[in-house]
């Protein structure tokens, strides 16, 4: 199998081998707990599928690993990368089981923990290698921790954690404070609460030769990514870069500094809904975005209108008839070549209900994808970032200039909430809108990964 110098190979062909710097490093490390990564494209995932080759190679036929993504279609990335080297190196992969079986017994599960309870389903597990992709993606590391339990070995064997993580995530914050600040990178430190030594090893992507040598524009379209914060944090593995700045500026959804006219024409609109169960100012409201969606030509995304109120569940049902003669309303004034196709709603709570009342009368409502709703609003924010910050989310100036009564308040709520969201605050209600805003975004501009 080889040591982590000459990387992964059989019969005496190299089919990976760690490039020189942080990989290396990595491979080479003993510490029992290492975070390795910091910048986009630095050669995480890489490292992570070379290192469990190595503790195969260390430890024949005796090594069980499981490693983990956040969500299936993040894990299927990993999965098609790792079957890129496995294979050549005697590993089959088991489909249906979702496990990689190496020669000599080894083996490797690829799963995916969605749900921070998903921990609970690995009790009673062993494994010697526990690896961990882009660890940012939770927000807490409780359900980590779960699964830190089902490190031990019947072999006796040396069981290790390796995770890699970007600032800037929704786990920005608790990554920094166990990782990053205890101790200056490479340098190995003691955490006495949770009697495991850790290391942190920082991955820039200038140390990814080869990424950047097969595709130079990744840069510049990660430039156009983001807000400059996390641009910076991305780029450079920036844990200080400020998560307290607003996520969606106002400038990222002007053209040239101005809010937009109404499209002369469009293809289509679309309207998107998120209820609340119940009225009053203790609870959530119900809000409601109108888009324009442009196919080929023009801005492919225009926010027409909006609106956000206080209305209790017993009342969706009339409301919603309203919704859909607003946006028949604007189709007609935009010329809409395919007009209103209808109007999507979260399918849970008040919207299960909702979208199932509608049906039986016949509107076009439509229920938002699971993949989406699952994911947080940190989740969602972070995975449109890109389409709002490369231009293709404007507003209209009839959308920027709106002023309505919400919560006894006058304002332009559409802008307060969006451009007033910090990622990882901790704010629970007055978010209606941006869950509107995120889903229409990913609806209309592609899946949930946004950059």
């Amino acid at each position: 199998m080889g040591d982590a110098g000459s990387g992964s190979q059989i019969s005496g062909r190299i089919v990976w081998r760690p490039q020189p710097g942080p990989q290396t490093l990595m491979l080479s490390c003993p510490v029992e707990d290492i975070l390795f990564g910091g910048a986009r494209g630095g050669g995480k995932s890489d490292a992570l599928l070379g290192d469990f080759a190595a503790h195969v190679g260390r430890n024949e036929g005796k090594a069980a690993g499981i490693m983990l993504r956040r969500t299936t279609p993040q894990l299927e990335e990993l999965i098609k990368r790792s079957k890129e080297i496995y294979p050549a190196i005697g590993a089959k992969w088991l489909s249906g089981k979702q496990i990689w079986k190496f020669e000599c017994g080894s083996s490797l599960k690829m799963r995916w923990l969605e749900r921070d309870e998903d921990a609970e389903n690995y009790q009673g597990h062993q494994y010697s290698y526990l690896g961990i992709d882009e660890l940012g993606n939770w927000r807490d590391p409780a359900p980590l921790d779960k699964m830190r339990a089902t490190l031990r070995s019947p072999h006796g064997i040396k069981c290790v954690s390796r995770a890699s993580a970007n600032p800037g995530g929704v786990g920005h914050q608790w990554l920094k404070e166990r990782y990053v600040m205890p101790s200056p990178p490479m340098v190995p430190f003691y955490d006495s609460e949770k009697h495991v030594n850790r290391v942190y090893i920082p991955s820039r992507l200038k140390d990814n030769k080869r990424l950047m040598e097969a595709d130079p524009a990744y840069i510049d379209r990660l430039k156009s990514s983001g807000p400059p914060w996390l641009v910076r944090a991305w780029l450079d593995g920036d844990w200080d870069a400020s998560a307290g700045d607003s996520f969606f500026t106002e400038d990222s959804l002007k053209l040239e500094g101005q809010a937009i006219p109404y499209p002369s024409r469009c293809d289509q609109v679309f309207a998107v809904v998120d209820t609340a169960l119940k009225d009053g100012l203790e609870h959530d409201g119900t809000a409601v975005i109108y888009y324009a969606r442009n196919k080929i030509h023009g801005t492919p995304l225009v926010i027409l209108d909006w609106d956000v109120i206080q209305i209790s569940g017993d009342l969706l049902e009339q409301w919603l008839p309203l919704v859909n003669r607003r946006a028949e309303e604007l189709a007609q004034q935009v010329k809409a070549r395919e007009g209103f196709v209808g109007t999507y709603v979260e399918d849970k709570a008040s919207g299960i209900v909702l979208i199932q009342q509608a049906q039986r009368r016949g509107m076009p409502v439509y229920k938002i994808d699971g993949a989406l709703t699952s994911m947080g609003k940190d989740g969602r924010a972070l995975s449109v970032s890109g389409y709002v910050y490369s231009g293709m989310v404007k507003i209209t100036q009839y959308a920027y200039d709106k002023v309505s009564i919400y919560r006894n308040q006058s304002r332009n709520h559409f802008l307060s909430q969006i451009c007033g969201y910090r990622i990882g605050a901790k704010t629970q209600h007055q978010q209606d809108l941006l869950d509107c805003f995120c889903y229409g975004c990913a609806i209309a501009l592609g899946d949930t990964k946004g950059y």
